[in-house]
């Protein structure tokens, strides 16, 4: 009697114990299907000046006249961009978050500087570290041009209604409201808040990742 009902206690622990590794198979085949699901892509128009470095980086030099490109996300998920500059804010992205397909302007400001202006630019997909990208950004200052050229007044095209918007240096530097003045779209503080640093620093140890090994964990 005791052997029998040994017997089924063993048979029940089996079962249960099958049940088990069948429902975590299952649910880790959906957890992977979801996260695979996931598309990511950028596409910048044919005529810009766009190096490729790897999948996941690549570098746009940029004239000193400052311009608008317009450049698109295709996903099926979140999306946000946000910049590390060397020095001070001279590009931004409208809009610079959303979910799913988008056009992106990316707006370029006019360079009066002697130098040139470097940062990078962290389209990230927060549902996929490993497919967010990094583009490296460097425009072109005085020291690139003859001594003919005249110095742009130091402003950024609307990305609403293309207008021009003139800037001063130190709205640059001070995060301050810019105001265009043909159709008063708002652009407000520009500096990077404790979470987007923190999601560039992800992005960047993701992808550092994938390089070494190949797999993102």
């Amino acid at each position: 009697m005791k052997n029998l009902i040994s017997l089924k206690v063993v048979a029940l622990f089996v079962s249960m114990l099958a049940c088990s590794i069948t429902f975590s198979g299952c649910s880790d085949e959906e957890e992977g299907d979801e996260f695979n699901a996931i598309q990511a892509e950028v596409v910048f128009p044919s005529d810009v000046n766009l190096t490729k470095i790897d999948q996941w980086e690549s570098s746009i030099e940029l004239e000193q006249l400052g311009t608008n490109i317009p450049f698109e996300i295709m996903s099926n998920s979140e999306w946000e961009i946000s910049f590390a500059f060397d020095d001070y804010c001279f590009c931004l992205a409208y809009p610079n978050k959303g979910v799913g397909n988008a056009t992106v302007e990316l707006c370029v400001f006019n360079n009066s500087s002697d130098e040139r202006c470097t940062g990078k630019m962290y389209i990230i997909f927060p549902k996929d570290l490993g497919k967010s990208h990094i583009v490296q950004l460097s425009q072109k200052g005085n020291i690139d041009n003859d001594e003919n050229f005249e110095t742009p007044a130091r402003g950024i095209y609307c990305p609403v209604c293309k207008g021009f918007i003139p800037v001063e240096l130190q709205q640059l530097l001070s995060g301050d409201e810019i105001l265009c003045p043909d159709c008063g779209y708002s652009i407000t503080d520009r500096r990077q808040s404790a979470a987007a640093l923190e999601a560039q620093r992800k992005v960047e140890e993701a992808i550092e990742n994938l390089r070494k090994t190949g797999n993102f964990k």
